[in-house]
């Protein structure tokens, strides 16, 4: 026949079917794009934290046998006084290499970083009160709200960490373990989870040599071989750009990506599954209109052309509306809920996109087989009619 089969008259008549599956379709988009964001937050407000802010500043925790000192017969003041003039003398040195801007011994204050999922611990160098500036400077930001910390105790935040700890300016820091000794005096114009401040009196914390780098530093060990030390795994700690890749892959990307794939199957084969059910119950609805199709003509390959045009038509305004309806979500919940809370994220993930979009494809692949089946079993209005006086 010269007429080809319409695809949207059926949609037409059927409005309320073809709505169903089409919000069913939209909103597993949307389900499966959230999650996905949601995680993928996680690893945008660690990323920060392991590995932007390491571009800036390094940390070294070294082992006293480390640093080739000899306590055998020293008391415990003795080994601190030795332990803290090896640190002085190791930071002296590395401020020789041309990478290294600058480099001092200080007490560390850490702080955890919460996201979406799972929380981080970040340094806080405390120093004294001339290198606070230094520290700031190097980092490239100021304080915007409040003051400089100019007596013992007191420390400045960024602005994400202070949303991120619910803190609020003058407020102290960590109050249980620290016992109101560490107060947050001034607010810095920044986002990237960094601090720095004075160290109290009454509190002693671990210690660190600070390093303040040009960006060119992504293994310090490279350095410290210079020096004749060699790091050691359980004795020794270094916090640099190649550790914090290393931990972002291995405790944050990984562990998501292993997460997101359990939730992306689960949410296909249960839809599948649904969308096969409902989908074959759908087609048996409809032998009746296609026998009449091939009595009047149509061949069964015109059918089936048909059918492919309905889905295609009903899987592309689910992508349509549910690709609308996540991006009005996200922004929802960038500012309603990521950024009150200080976790990063960002809006578009292409991959996630393909993956949907395969999913989908798989699910058109999968409708074949109740549909193959269904053609199969059509008959003319004649051939029905013989068997009847059979």
């Amino acid at each position: 026949m010269g007429q080809k089969l319409s695809a949207m008259k059926y949609i037409k008549n059927n409005k309320r079917r073809v709505a169903v599956l089409v919000i069913s379709l939209a909103l597993c988009f949307m389900l499966t794009y959230l999650v996905n964001f949601l995680l993928s937050s996680t690893e945008e407000t660690f990323r920060i934290v392991l590995v932007d802010n390491a571009q800036k500043i390094q940390y070294l925790r070294l082992a006293g046998s480390s640093l080739g000192m000899d306590v055998e017969h020293m008391d415990q003041e003795e080994i601190h006084e030795l332990y803290l003039e090896k640190n002085l003398e190791l930071a002296e040195k590395l401020k020789g290499y041309e990478e290294v801007l600058d480099s001092f011994y200080a007490q560390i204050l850490y702080m955890d970083v919460k996201a979406a999922i799972g929380e981080w611990q970040t340094e806080i160098p405390l120093v004294e009160k001339e290198q606070v500036s230094v520290i700031l400077k190097h980092y490239g930001t100021k304080v915007s709200e409040g003051r400089m910390p100019e007596h013992p105790g007191e420390i400045v935040l960024d602005r994400a960490s202070m949303k991120n700890g619910n803190y609020q300016l003058n407020d102290y820091f960590d109050t249980e373990s620290l016992d109101d000794t560490v107060k947050i005096v001034g607010i810095l114009d920044s986002e990237s989870y960094f601090g720095c401040g004075i160290p109290s009196e009454k509190y002693q914390l671990s210690t660190s040599i600070v390093i303040l780098s040009d960006g060119s530093i992504q293994d310090v060990t490279k350095l410290l071989e210079k020096e004749g030390i060699f790091i050691r795994d359980g004795f020794d700690t270094v916090v640099d750009v190649k550790t914090g890749k290393e931990d972002l892959q291995k405790e944050v990307i990984d562990v998501i990506n292993n997460s997101s794939n359990v939730i992306y199957f689960g949410v296909l084969l249960v839809l599948s599954l649904a969308l096969y059910i409902v989908y074959t119950m759908y087609l048996r609805d409809r032998r009746n209109e296609w026998c009449l199709y091939c009595s009047i003509g149509y061949s069964k390959k015109e059918i089936y052309c048909s059918i492919l045009r309905e889905l295609a038509f009903t899987f592309g305004l689910a992508i349509f509306i549910g690709a609308g309806l996540t991006m009005i979500l996200v922004v929802g919940l960038d500012f309603g809920m990521i950024r009150p809370m200080g976790i990063r994220c960002r809006y578009f993930y292409p991959e996630i996109i393909m993956e949907i979009l395969c999913s989908y494809m798989l699910l058109i692949g999968l409708l074949q087989i109740p549909i193959r089946y269904a053609l199969y079993k059509i008959r003319t209005i004649d051939a029905m009619e013989d068997d009847l006086y059979v």
